[in-house]
């Protein structure tokens, strides 16, 4: 997946993007499907997604996203200055880039806290990363004139 914009899950995802489902896409799907465009999407591309993302989710799913990524980087505040630093963020005044920031550092650095808010997390924290698999499925096609 995100290899071949061809491929059958990434227009599946892409299809959710566009049917406005995206909340229809299961926790294990967005993980695997996250994991797979964080590894093989152009970096810039992911980047850009990942932020535009963010920056246009409605405040309350944007907070509920950022209360779990909190409750995530507190498991690993120790590890690292920059997992302090992002842990001290207050999900309730979190910014989209704040948001974004914590996103790209967990999926770094600890992709299994991620699949884990993705799976078994928050319902719209789930549902947020379910919109962002979708999005960039969308997005990843575009890319490759699809």
């Amino acid at each position: 997946m995100f290899q071949d914009p061809e491929h059958s899950d990434v227009q599946t995802l892409a299809s959710h993007h566009d049917a406005g489902t995206a909340d229809q896409i299961s926790g294990q799907q967005a993980a695997d499907a996250l994991t797979a465009f964080h590894q093989n999407a152009d970096p810039a591309l992911v980047k850009q997604v990942t932020d535009e993302h963010y920056e246009n989710l409605p405040p309350d799913k944007l907070q509920a996203i950022a209360a779990g990524f909190h409750k995530q980087l507190l498991t690993v505040a120790g590890s690292s200055p920059e997992a302090m630093r992002l842990a001290q963020i207050d999900p309730a005044t979190a910014t989209p880039m704040q948001v974004s920031e914590m996103h790209h550092y967990i999926m770094k650095h600890h992709p299994e806290l991620m699949r884990d808010l993705a799976i078994g997390g928050a319902v719209a924290g789930g549902v947020a990363l379910g919109a962002l698999a979708a999005f960039a499925a969308s997005r990843y096609m575009k890319s490759h004139g699809k």
